[in-house]
């Protein structure tokens, strides 16, 4: 590879391509402007760095990303317009030129208001609905790449240099898919730490985890008025510290829009939208309110100019402070239980609370509620040497044309769904806030011993599965790669984790790893041979249910890995017989049949 493309003078050829300038550089690829015949072009060319570890796969990966792109034609993806070899013999792709800012650089310069940023996120989820209904996924979400064009104000999602589709090969060897950490679930690093000594481990990236980076986008945007700003900032996906609502960072953001956020970046992967169709819907309903503190900018744009304060809670203390000492406490084995981890968050987040207040990003003090802070428009002011250029009016983002959910490409099973975030209500002057009904009860339920909120109804203690259909490409992997019918019924030890030939205990809820064992089925050892490992999720059934035949524990399989091949999405339920039910655990035999399905029942 040449390693001087970097370094590329203006006025150089490219295949025929006069170089104009540089655009910009990342992991795989360098990107500069393009002209021929009049006409302007990204050229992306392939370079293999050192720190992309992969000397031998950065062709491989260019290819991928322009079979990805070519499967794509949408007004917010970034198009393909050709590729080629360069002199150096480095692949090439010619792409849209788009001539934007970045989000972050957007913010900073355009001030848009709440209800803008909104109306792009809406949009961004719109294509990423598109893209994952063809089995595509981006992989490297961030602010860098997504660009504002200039001339209309409409976001373009660029740079698919880690972008994968269903059934694309592996091309990294390391346990994670290639990514920017910052914005990587932190479902990831909890892969990395319990499969650490197995080197063949491959984390199966999902849609959950693209909801996670919007999330990410989302928070920083929002509560950062200078996020081109190089400086460390804290981890939005820590094991340790939950991140800030953003309505504590920055009074500005509307506590709906708040709220939003704070499920994108759940812990829980099934906490956050079903998908990004989900999630286009809670932002088209958010652009839509009519409440004015959706019509001021998101941030007061004295704060957005470079040189001015940071505020203190944005940037990584430069000596230990108490709130590191707290994340370093709770990484060590705590002798006096898990209460005390449940004591050290509290006080980082009530020191992290106090930190947003000193830096004047929340207005008002400790008799102001979250839900009764009123944002302030920034007060009005006129700048004779540097006019102010309003943003380009936002179009109305139009409804995705994509209604089939995104896939979960060898993911875990979407029990999820999409949350609808209540718009919160205007509290009178000094009264307390009211928490909605809906809230007292979950309160309420909270407080129950789990069979107790069985009883009761709680909705938060719903360990019955609720319909849903299987996982995108699961009829397909099914039929074409494994050869299974509908119909088709395997033998399985349940829980490849617990004694095989026992009644073991299930716990509602929770994660199960089956396994095929040796039989003398003929159709099974074909297509299911010993070793293969069913991954899911297991459920009780109890006779108050609808169940005429008495109570059962039913567990979906939604992915399996047959012995030396790669995972695959599956539709695959075992419903037997319960022995035992207590305290949210199902006694059941460990051995059992399972049956291939296009439905979850």
């Amino acid at each position: 590879m040449n390693a001087t493309l970097l370094h590329v003078p203006p006025g150089s050829l490219i295949d025929g391509w006069q170089v104009s300038k540089p655009l910009g550089d990342g992991g795989f690829a360098f990107v500069f402007l393009g002209e021929k015949n009049g006409r302007h072009r990204a050229i992306k060319v392939a370079q293999h760095r050192e720190s992309s570890g992969d000397l031998k796969q950065t062709h491989a990966r260019t290819l991928r990303e322009l079979t990805a792109l070519l499967m794509l034609d949408h007004p917010h993806i970034v198009r393909p317009q050709g590729h080629g070899l360069a002199e150096s013999g480095n692949l090439y792709l010619a792409l849209d030129y788009v001539d934007g800012w970045t989000l972050a650089e957007w913010v900073e310069r355009k001030h848009p208001t709440v209800r803008e940023i909104v109306a792009v996120f809406e949009k961004l989820a719109g294509a990423l609905s598109y893209m994952h209904g063809r089995g595509i996924l981006h992989r490297d979400l961030k602010l860098s790449n997504v660009l504002i064009r200039k001339s209309d104000g409409e976001p373009v999602i660029i740079d698919f240099s880690c972008a994968t589709y269903t059934l694309a090969e592996h091309l990294t060897d390391g346990g994670l898919p290639p990514g920017t950490d910052r914005y990587r679930a932190p479902e990831q690093f909890k892969f990395l730490r319990e499969h650490k000594d197995e080197h063949r481990a491959r984390y199966a990236f999902q849609v959950a985890d693209e909801i996670f980076s919007v999330g990410v986008m989302l928070h920083e945007l929002l509560t950062d008025p200078r996020p081109t700003e190089f400086r460390p900032r804290f981890d939005l996906n820590s094991p340790a510290l939950r991140p800030p609502p953003p309505r504590l960072v920055n009074g500005r953001v509307p506590a709906a829009l708040s709220d939003l956020v704070e499920i994108l970046l759940a812990r829980d992967p099934r906490t956050r939208p079903v998908d990004t169709e989900a999630l286009r819907r809670e932002l088209a309903d958010l652009r839509a309110e009519r409440s004015a503190e959706y019509d001021v900018p998101a941030h007061p744009p004295a704060e957005q100019r470079h040189g001015g304060p940071t505020p203190a809670a944005l940037t990584m203390p430069s000596t230990p402070q108490p709130l590191e000492r707290h994340g370093a406490l709770m990484e060590r084995p705590l002798r006096a239980g898990r209460w005390l981890a449940g004591i050290v968050c509290l006080v980082a987040l009530v020191m992290a609370a106090a930190l947003w207040r000193s830096s004047g990003s929340v207005p008002g003090g400790p008799a102001e509620s979250r839900e009764a802070v009123a944002p302030r428009p920034p007060p009005a002011t006129t700048h004779s040497a540097t006019p102010q250029i309003s943003p380009p009016a936002m179009t109305p983002a139009s409804p995705s044309s994509v209604t089939v959910p995104g896939p979960a490409i060898a993911a875990a099973s979407k029990e999820g769904f999409a949350l609808k975030t209540p718009a919160s209500e205007a509290t009178p002057a000094g009264r307390a806030p009211r928490l909605p009904k809906k809230s007292v009860a979950a309160v309420q339920c909270a407080s129950l011993s789990l069979v107790a909120a069985l009883t009761a109804g709680c909705p938060g203690a719903q360990i019955r599965p609720e319909a849903f259909t299987c996982p995108a490409g699961a009829e397909e992997a099914m039929r074409e790669q494994l050869h299974w019918k509908e119909g088709d019924m395997f033998s399985l030890h349940l829980d490849d984790r617990q004694e095989q030939f026992a009644n073991v205990w299930f716990t509602a809820g929770a994660e199960v790893v089956g396994v095929a064992p040796k039989v003398n089925n003929r159709r099974q050892r074909e297509v299911v041979p010993a070793g293969t490992r069913f991954y899911g999720k297991a459920y009780y059934l109890s006779d108050r249910m609808g169940r005429a035949d008495g109570p059962a524990l039913v567990i979906r399989y939604d992915r399996v890995k047959l012995p030396g091949q790669e995972e695959y999405p599956i539709c695959f339920v075992h419903e037997g017989t319960v022995e035992a039910f207590k305290d949210g655990r199902v006694q059941a035999s460990n051995r059992g049949l399972g049956t291939v399905v296009d439905r979850w029942p």
